[in-house]
């Protein structure tokens, strides 16, 4: 059985079948689990062989990558980070761009709010963000085995993308998007 963040990833992605995605990990490796996004995209890039899904390491500075972005022009944009939204460690959840205003969820909220603005301008695309609970973001390297847990987990599910061509246009997101690896939420 499909647990609630696959399920949702792949109505997410069902949005967007036969359409070019961009997955960006974002992240500081100078401090632990920010890093989170970093490691999803870096095993996402060992799991797909797709040539409409494209895999971007954006590190700390997603920003610099936008021209790349804009040249692959994706229909679809998933941001992967550390965000903070009050869950256990690891648990992940999908949030629309929207939500992000006026919150303090994602840990680079502001660069993340204004890169997915710009992007949905000049792309018209749509822009989702898959966020990660962190255990510590404090300086150090090394992610925590709960966020390095998380991040397998997030990379496997939004491999998913390729079981996805099988759904149908229909398939839509509801609701919160979340999940919890200790329990429904």
């Amino acid at each position: 059985m499909m647990d609630e963040l696959e399920l949702n990833v792949y109505r997410l992605l069902a949005r967007c079948v036969c359409s070019k995605i961009a997955v960006l990990g974002i992240g500081n490796i100078l401090r632990r689990d920010d890093a989170v996004g970093l490691a999803v995209v870096d095993k996402l890039s060992t799991l797909i062989n797709d040539p409409l899904v494209v895999v971007i390491n954006c590190q700390h500075a997603p920003e610099n990558f936008t021209g790349y972005v804009k040249r692959v022009e994706p229909t679809c944009i998933i941001l992967v980070d550390a965000a903070d939204f009050g869950a256990f460690p690891g648990d992940a959840r999908i949030f629309q761009l929207n939500e992000l205003e006026g919150s303090s969820v994602i840990t680079h909220k502001a660069s993340l709010l204004t890169l997915g603005e710009y992007l949905q301008s000049e792309l018209n695309c749509c822009i989702f963000v898959i966020g990660i609970q962190p255990a510590d973001c404090n300086f150090g390297s090394g992610l925590s085995p709960v966020a390095l847990s998380a991040s397998v987990a997030v990379a496997v599910t939004t491999d998913g993308y390729n079981k996805v061509r099988t759904f149908t246009l229909d398939c839509a997101i509801c609701g919160y998007l979340s999940y919890s690896r200790n329990g429904v939420r």
